[in-house]
């Protein structure tokens, strides 16, 4: 409100200093005319200066509400710009660390990454030597579906062989006069052994005869025969060939190797056999005969 009487004031003294020009005129002339049209001017002048005063003073009183209005939206403006300061700089501080934050979660999962990428690969070799072996699995089981198949059929010559060996060995003369403990061992030209029929030279062959009872001690043939798993004997130039008596039946051998051996009642009695031809893949059978039957039989295989 001081800004509005200031300016009234001013108006006044305005107002009191054109009066003064005025009167100061006045005196000046000489006439009374002239004064009374110089007054009536005056007063002219001085009607419109309190109208437009008026007017100030009305404009004044609109500023002046204007002004106080302004003023508390200046307040009320700044209270709002400090805190628009405080929560831009919360919103940097958040910012900075958000970035600081984001930083090491970068890193961090670069190093996973990085160590990802390393177990991946990694894994791809180790799929590929697993692919590699288990390539090789399938074609080991191939082989042994194979020898599997193999086996089952010599397990079952084998077992043939086996039923016709024990028949033999039942017709044995006397039930304590029998060879046992057989050992046969292909093997190479050095006496090395060896279960390739491709390399097999000869066989050595070893076996007991125990518990022999006196009446059959003595000097007495000993043959050796070997047959494949059909029965057939193995091949030989000439076959040391002789008729044996089984339970009173005569039969008819191929024998391999043949010798005078004079029985005592127990020992152990060893033959080595050269074979002439190489002998193929499969099982084949030793029995040993005397004269008055066979003693014993015995399997061995060749791969």
């Amino acid at each position: 409100m001081n800004s509005k009487n200031a300016l009234i004031a001013v108006v006044v003294i305005l107002a009191l200093a054109l009066i003064g020009s005025l009167i100061w005129g006045s005196s000046k002339n000489s006439e009374a005319k002239e004064l009374q049209q110089d007054n009536t001017e005056v007063n002219e002048a001085l009607d419109a200066m309190t109208s437009l005063r008026d007017q100030l003073a009305r404009e004044v009183d609109s500023l002046a509400g204007e002004y106080d209005l302004l003023a508390s939206e200046n307040v009320e403006l700044n209270g709002q710009l400090a805190g628009s300061r405080d929560e831009l700089s919360n919103a940097q501080a958040a910012l900075s660390r958000a970035k600081r934050n984001a930083a090491a979660e970068i890193n961090d999962l670069r190093a996973q990454i990085e160590e990802l990428q390393a177990v991946r690969g990694e894994l791809q070799n180790s799929i590929g030597a697993l692919e590699t072996e288990n390539a090789d699995l399938r074609q080991q089981m191939g082989i042994l579906e194979s020898d599997l198949a193999t086996s089952r059929q010599q397990n079952e010559e084998l077992t043939t062989m086996a039923t016709s060996m024990e028949g033999e060995i039942q017709k044995l003369t006397y039930e304590n006069f029998k060879a046992t403990a057989f050992q046969i061992s292909p093997e190479v030209k050095r006496g090395n052994a060896t279960s390739k029929s491709s390399r097999a030279r000869r066989v050595a062959i070893s076996f007991d005869l125990a518990n022999v009872p006196a009446e059959y001690q003595g000097l007495r043939p000993i043959y050796l025969v070997i047959t494949d798993e059909k029965g057939t004997p193995i091949p030989r130039t000439d076959y040391i060939t002789t008729t044996v008596n089984v339970n009173g039946q005569p039969q008819d051998l191929m024998a391999v190797e043949a010798r005078e051996e004079n029985i005592g009642a127990t020992q152990r009695l060893e033959f080595a056999h050269e074979l002439e031809n190489k002998l193929d893949a499969g099982y084949y059978r030793v029995s040993v005969f005397t004269d008055i039957g066979v003693l014993g039989s015995s399997n061995f295989r060749l791969r």
